[in-house]
């Protein structure tokens, strides 16, 4: 082809036909800018299809993350509702004298949930690597709701690991045989709830007033996890829905 362009170009010099060999020349010009733009846009639409690949990669990622932490948070609230159920049934019995109630799950007063989101910690980055503004800014403050949940929960872990369990063992209120005797049972088959705190025994207890300093202490933290975290779900459910949206345009 230039072969060709070049023999154009020499046979008009040739001819002495000055005029049509600049036209010619410019034409030529023209064309090699027409191609080397169409193979810039070429270049930049195969970048782009790549770059979009690799975003969906992304968000495809991110969304498995968030819908396992969904997951996890339903299993998280109902605990903490269950504990403080709990915390409310020993204030009835301890402060109240209640004597019609019967404890569900007593054991359930030394229960710390096992609350870890694995989104953060499978890519703490992952907000720097999205490019569309407006879902960065969800992801963010999704990230900024985990933050504070795992502050608050570091305050449940510490009343729960350092005082309450420290003080029902002081108290011996934990039952050696219920636990041995009982932990390589199937729940299912079996129905045992593994219980290893009496439950007239942590009724009594709840009338004992540093009991009741610890269990207003716990409390508050439970209803403070409680609160962030139902914020917490809400944005992770519009996470899930803000990404799946993305996914599915067009």
């Amino acid at each position: 082809m230039i072969k060709f362009f070049r023999k154009i170009r020499k046979n008009l010099l040739n001819e002495g036909k000055t005029t049509k060999y600049f036209k010619y020349a410019i034409g030529e010009i023209v064309l090699v800018v027409i191609g080397i733009l169409i193979a810039l846009q070429i270049n930049n639409w195969n970048e782009n299809r790549k770059e979009n690949h690799k975003l969906s990669d992304i968000y495809s990622n991110l969304l498995l993350d968030i819908k396992a932490d969904s997951i996890s948070y339903s299993t998280n609230i109902k605990e903490l509702k269950d504990i403080d159920f709990l915390h409310e049934q020993l204030y009835e019995t301890g402060v109240k004298n209640d004597t019609t109630i019967v404890l569900k799950n007593p054991s359930g007063i030394r229960y710390l949930l096992y609350y870890n989101p694995i989104t953060k910690e499978n890519d703490p980055f992952i907000a720097s690597k999205i490019t569309n503004d407006s879902i960065r800014k969800e992801v963010l403050t999704y990230f900024r709701n985990m933050k504070d949940m795992d502050d608050i929960y570091s305050e449940l872990d510490g009343v729960i690991k350092t005082k309450m369990r420290v003080y029902l063992g002081d108290k011996k209120m934990y039952k050696l045989s219920s636990w041995f005797e009982n932990k390589s049972k199937s729940t299912a088959k079996d129905g045992f709830s593994y219980d290893f705190i009496d439950n007239v025994e942590l009724i009594a207890l709840s009338k004992d007033p540093e009991f009741q300093q610890i269990l207003l202490e716990a409390s508050l933290k439970i209803v403070n996890n409680i609160d962030i975290l139902e914020i917490l779900i809400k944005q992770n459910a519009h996470l899930i829905s803000v990404i799946e949206n993305e996914l599915n345009r067009p």
